[in-house]
């Protein structure tokens, strides 16, 4: 894993999340209005008065749907003009006596109450993951990055292309410092040719050392390359060449 994956992942957890959270309470606030705008048109129906009284609090109040609401919500008479505070009901009118009375409703309840009312199921384990995605991979990036043999401090590394082996690690790692995972004859086939000196072995040595005394090693060991090629191809721009003398090596790809 790159810095590059870590970190888009992350995104990709963290904004939905961020979106469908601040969508969810946005759509929390309207459901909060039509709740208020309901019971004010209620109360005006059932009881019209010139003034708001505790027994015109208390119908309104039954007549909320939301329970956090009918603790903080109150009623207000007002004027025609549009009011200083976004966050209330529709301003309503109706006629007591010869006059025309204006009255409005006031959630009155805060952003963490909005919140509270809100689903946040789902964008909070999103958040969670991107917070436990986040800690895993500085943790294993940094893991990574401690463990990746420094070439100015380990005299056994060997550097060719974007292949490094290290000899004291036993592993060999790719240009993205990721360890590059092979079979157990694979990694000894690649320590064969990374650390001759040509980086060119004849087959019959290859055989030798791989398979001492086999019968029909050579057919094992096309079998074995064959396979590792795309692995290092994937993973490098190194490639392995089998030349026609009877020799593997290894080239670098421009």
């Amino acid at each position: 894993m790159n810095p590059f994956i870590a970190i888009t992942v992350f995104f990709s957890l963290m904004i939905p999340s961020l979106f469908l959270s601040y969508g969810n309470y946005t759509t929390a606030k309207e459901h909060i209005i039509d709740d208020v705008n309901q019971a004010l048109a209620q109360t005006i129906l059932y009881k019209q008065s010139d003034r708001i009284t505790a027994d015109t609090l208390k119908v309104y109040r039954s007549k909320l749907k939301i329970d956090q609401l009918k603790k903080t919500s109150y009623l207000a008479m007002c004027t025609e003009e549009t009011s200083n505070v976004s966050f209330c009901s529709d301003t309503m009118t109706y006629k007591c006596g010869e006059e025309r009375l204006h009255v409005r409703a006031y959630p009155n309840c805060s952003k963490a109450a909005v919140f509270s009312m809100s689903e946040q199921t789902v964008p909070g384990m999103l958040f969670i993951a991107s917070i436990l995605w986040g800690m895993f991979s500085m943790f294993y990036l940094n893991h990574k990055k401690s463990i990746y043999p420094s070439l100015q401090s380990d005299n056994q590394s060997i550097v060719f292309g974007d292949i490094v082996f290290s000899d004291s690690h036993s592993l060999f790692y790719n240009g993205n410092h990721e360890e590059i995972h092979f079979t157990p004859m694979q990694y000894a086939f690649m320590k064969i040719l990374i650390t001759s000196e040509c980086k060119k072995v004849p087959v019959n040595e290859i055989c030798q050392k791989l398979w001492p005394g086999k019968d029909n090693s050579k057919e094992t060991l096309y079998t074995l390359v064959r396979r590792l090629k795309p692995v290092i191809e994937s993973n490098s721009n190194v490639r392995i060449i089998s030349d026609k003398g009877g020799y593997y090596s290894l080239k670098i790809e421009n």
